[in-house]
């Protein structure tokens, strides 16, 4: 149906097919329509007609004013003008007599009242079109062509923010309007010079857009108003369309993050229109295919992708989707080849789904290029068959088993290792197949930890099908389903039959070489204490000799005899060094010390030498070391020793200068660098990189010269190296040495620095009641010489038999106590004093071997200290004075016999307490209390299979264990604490802890007993 052209402007842009189409809207649409028609049609017949009867008016008016007499013929001319307007003239005027005037009046007041009717259906149509204006959507103004308002509607008010009502504007002039309400919008002058130009071009301008400082947007329609072809005013509409403005944005920002999204896919996506061209190519599609999109749109599947032997299938596939709406590969992920621009054709996968939009059919296709896959998957393929082929002819046994432990596969390395066929173990238990039941406990053990998901690695004996002993190492592992549900565990075996018997040979190899280390130990010690033993004699008596009145000669016979003394002294020192190095018993103490006074006490040793040898010896030390540091001090100073003397062995002349310098300074360490330059004789390049070697010298001429062992430097190195440092040697022939030690060392406490210099007044040791035990009648002499020297009271006893008898009746400030003794040696005589006599008098031992080893067994034995044959006298007072200090105000009282079999041995508590008896007792009670508490603890961790745990607790405890002296269980704690940390043996860990926690129990009941009550 044709519709006004005002009415089908605004039908066509705010109304879609849905509501033309509906039957109620539609009859509203056609009122609407018929109205505007009407509207037209009236007021066109209107006007026509008020202008000719304006001319009949005033022409009749004209005649009967001025001549009367002309009445019949202007009333012969009025008929005349009725039969030309009426074609029915005849049927009007039906009664001749009638009077021409009445006939007139009566025409004329007819025609009035049609005029009237028709101007009520004007009116009526007016209203209503102002009616349906007003209640518009739409912000309406009406002008004339003076800009003079004419109508308004509500709307329009609230859209320019008016206050006044639509009826109270009509008649305003608008000419000055749109500079009024410019400056509601962004752009003011722009809207200003807009309006004025649509005024000016007198067009139709419509759907603009404007934007107004509130952030509203309003559309704007400009309609000229034509009658007759001459300009009458203008239609103004305004619509709101803020929310439509948004959403298109937002729909545009959408369209824009989808096409972000798709063209940002790890997939090709393709879209097709129903005839197949290509709408949509997204970046993917580029890589993959190698053709840009500027090169496909438009353009067929079959044109770009598609390889020939499918071009005919996808057509046809096409045409019956199009025709049946059925597609057998839509809506599926399939497998195909396609073509990239060079024409190779590659795999991909694809998944089409069809889109109906608008009425329309497209396809979007979504392509991954499965190349590298399907490579992949031959890969694993290939590498699953491999695998497969190297299990089933591997030598390691795999097997497989449920949850009741029932065989539910086994390889064929398997089957020749225990020598079943297959048939005969799938389905059965292996551990009633092949386990001897002693070991059955440990198959459940290992079943448990599969349930709980560890695995592990062991080794168990077994018996094979002939009934032969084999040991099999298992690595076994939970086995789980995809769903990460336990379904079994997997075992692998080797049979390690032979390596067993090698390990058990080794084992005996080195059991042997043990016993070949202990003698080699043995012997050293032994020659230790048959070289020292004498030479403690010699050195002795030679130093008694010294303080004598002598004659120059005989003190020059003295003197060389002296250093001919220490030199083999040293010599013998140095092999011993070597020895416990190479035995690791070399450890190093963790003290403070101050470098300083170490660096003096070298340059004081060691530069009367180097004044004697005419050499000018300079030490130059960094302020910025710290004052206190951390290390063995002793062993740094031999180090020092043992390099300056070497120095000033090899420089006849010139200087020696001893460099400490501090190269980085750390918040809890200093790194150090303590370099001793010469210029001696220095050496060849090819000797300096062999220096360090055991028994290294230069050339037999050097050695006839100066002498030495070649050990010197292999000592300084392995010393160096145990204190984690560097050593560097730089060095010309016949120019000088230099040698750099480099050491990262642990700063120290101040307040901990106990360098305490004990002052060899004869009184610091006087009258110190001393038992020296002692089997050697020279050494004796010499020790009774020295402490006589110093005014002390000396008791001998030949052995330690004879040293208990004296103690059942006297009492002692200090004990030195030879070690090597007939009868009863020096270690069994105090163990004897400590837990049977329970004396707690310092026991000093005497002792010409220095090993590690023989060291432990003296504290062990409950000594407190030790010198080493042959002893220096100094070294001899400073340790008497040390203990006699400390015990010179106590009383040494017999202790009455206790308990004769005691797990403890409080000698070590009883000495650090000084006395303390309260501090003894609080040890005490907190060692039972912890050591309680912690046994319980390990006994819940063990049941928890929490072995972790374990290690961690027995860890904690091995202190106290120690310094309550339960000497009994420290090998089997240490053990257990490892094998803990490192393994999941329960049967192991549970016979360990068991021993631990009946000695440990036995000790906390005698430590109750004997000591708290």
């Amino acid at each position: 149906m044709e519709f006004h052209n005002l009415l089908q402007q605004q039908i066509s842009r705010y109304l879609n097919s849905d509501y033309i189409e509906n039957p109620n809207f539609k009859e509203f649409i056609n009122a609407v329509n018929d109205c505007y028609i009407a509207y037209e049609r009236d007021k066109d017949l209107t006007n026509q007609t008020f202008q000719e009867r304006e001319k009949e008016y005033h022409q009749i008016n004209q005649d009967l004013t001025n001549e009367y007499e002309l009445k019949k013929k202007s009333i012969a001319n009025l008929y005349d003008s009725i039969e030309a307007l009426e074609d029915n003239f005849e049927d009007i005027k039906t009664d001749d007599d009638v009077e021409d005037l009445l006939f007139v009046s009566k025409y004329l007041s007819q025609q009035i009242q049609k005029r009237k009717e028709t101007e009520k259906i004007l009116v009526t149509t007016v209203e209503l079109l102002k009616t349906l204006l007003a209640n518009l959507r739409s912000g309406i103004l009406v002008e004339d062509e003076n800009r003079k308002i004419l109508f308004t509607n509500k709307m329009f008010c609230d859209i320019f923010g008016m206050t006044a009502i639509p009826e109270q504007l009509e008649g305003l002039d608008c000419t000055n309007s749109a500079e009024q309400s410019k400056e509601m919008f962004i752009n003011p002058e722009s809207f200003v010079l807009r309006i004025n130009a649509i005024l000016s071009q007198k067009k139709i301008a419509t759907n603009e857009i404007l934007e107004t400082k509130d952030k509203r947007f309003l559309e704007r329609d400009y309609i000229p108003i034509y009658i007759n072809n001459v300009y009458k005013g203008h239609l103004w509409k305004y619509i709101d369309v803020t929310e439509r403005i948004k959403t298109q944005l937002l729909l545009e920002q959408s369209e824009e993050r989808n096409r972000l999204i798709m063209n940002a896919a790890l997939n090709a996506i393709i879209t097709i229109d129903s005839k197949d061209k290509i709408t949509f190519w997204n970046n993917q599609a580029e890589v993959i295919f190698g053709r840009k999109t500027e090169e496909v749109i438009g353009k067929t599947l079959n044109e770009t992708i598609i390889p020939i032997q499918h071009k005919e299938g996808y057509v046809n596939g096409m045409k019956n989707y199009l025709n049946t709406g059925k597609g057998w590969i839509l809506n599926k992920q399939i497998e195909l080849s396609a073509l990239n621009k060079d024409g190779k054709e590659f795999p991909i996968e694809i998944s089409i789904i069809p889109i109906e939009q608008n009425g329309e059919v497209f396809f979007c296709s979504f392509i991954q290029d499965i190349s590298q896959r399907k490579k992949a998957l031959a890969n694993i393929k290939y590498q699953e068959q491999k695998y497969r082929n190297i299990i089933a002819n591997m030598n390691l046994g795999i097997i497989e088993v449920d949850n009741d432990e029932i065989i539910q596969y086994a390889n064929q390395s398997f089957s020749e290792i225990s020598g079943y066929a297959l048939n005969e173990i799938i389905g059965k238990n292996p551990s009633e197949i092949f386990v001897f039941n002693e070991n059955s406990e440990t198959m459940k053990m290992k079943k448990e930890l599969r349930n709980l998901g560890v695995s592990d690695i062991y080794q168990i004996p077994v018996k094979n099908k002939r009934g032969q002993l084999r040991w099999w190492a298992i690595s076994g592992a939970p086995n789980y389903d995809d769903n990460g549900k336990l379904i079994g565990s997997i075992g692998i075996h080797l049979d390690i039959t032979d390596q067993k018997q090698l390990e058990i040979d080794l084992e005996k190899e080195k059991e042997k070489a043990e016993e070949a280390s202990k003698s080699k130990e043995a012997f050293l010690a032994n020659m230790s204490h048959e070289i020292r033993t004498p030479l403690n004699a010699i050195i002795g008596f030679l130093r008694e000799l010294s303080k004598q009145e002598l004659t120059d000669l005989q003190k020059k016979y003295i003197e060389n005899s002296s250093i001919a003394s220490k030199h083999l002294l040293a010599i013998i020192n140095n092999i011993l060094d070597i020895s416990k190095i190479e035995a690791g018993e070399m450890s190093l103490e963790q003290e403070d010390f101050s470098l300083k006074n170490s660096i003096k006490n070298i340059e004081t040793v060691l530069e009367p030498r180097a004044k004697k040898k005419g050499i000018e010896l300079i030490v130059n030390y960094d302020k910025k070391i710290a004052k206190v540091l951390k290390g063995d001090a002793l062993r740094l100073e031999e180090i020092l020793f043992n390099l300056v003397g070497n120095s000033l062995k090899f420089t006849e002349k010139g200087k020696i200068e001893m460099n400490c310098n501090l190269i980085n300074d750390q918040k809890k360490y200093q790194k150090l660098c303590i370099s001793i330059s010469d210029t001696g004789i220095g050496m060849d390049k090819d000797f300096v990189e062999t220096i360090f070697k055991k028994f290294s010298q230069e050339d037999k001429k050097v050695t006839r010269k100066y002498g030495g062992t070649g050990l010197g430097m292999a000592i300084t190195k392995e010393l160096v190296n145990l204190m984690n440092g560097e050593i560097k040697i730089e060095s010309e022939k016949y120019k000088g040495t230099t040698i750099s030690v480099f050491l990262n060392i642990e700063k120290g406490n101040y307040k901990k620095n106990k360098v305490t210099t004990i002052s060899l007044d004869k009184k610091s040791i006087e009258g110190a009641r001393i038992l020296l035990v002692e089997d050697n009648d020279m050494n004796k002499m010499v020790a009774q010489n020295s402490l006589k020297y110093y005014n002390c009271s000396v008791t001998e006893a030949q052995n330690g038999a004879e040293a208990l008898e004296i103690l059942k009746t006297q009492n002692y400030d200090v004990i030195l106590m030879d070690i090597q003794m007939p009868e009863m040696d020096g270690i069994e005589a105090t163990k004897i004093i400590r837990e049977d006599y329970k004396i707690l008098t310092p026991i000093i031992a005497l002792t010409a071997n220095a090993f590690k080893t023989e060291i432990e067994k003296c504290k062990k034995a409950g000594m407190d200290d030790y010198i080493t044959k042959p002893f220096d006298e100094v070294v001899l007072f400073e340790t008497i004075a040390k203990y006699f200090n400390y015990k010179k105000n106590s009383e040494h009282k017999l202790h009455k016999p206790a308990e004769t079999n005691l797990l403890y041995n409080l000698n070590s508590l009883h000495n650090l307490s000084r006395g303390n008896k309260e501090f003894v007792i609080n040890i005490i009670t907190v060692f039972i209390n912890q050591t309680t508490q912690t046994i319980e603890k390990i006994d819940q961790a063990i049941k928890k299979i929490d072995y972790l745990e374990v290690s961690r607790l027995i860890h904690k405890i091995k202190p106290s264990v120690e310094g309550i002296g339960v000497f009994s269980i420290i090998d089997e704690i240490k053990l257990l604490e490892k094998i803990a940390h490192e393994t999941q043996d329960k049967e192991q860990i549970e016979s360990l802890f068991s021993n631990i926690k009946l000695v440990l129990e036995k000790v906390i009941i005698q430590l109750q007993k004997n000591e708290l009550e």
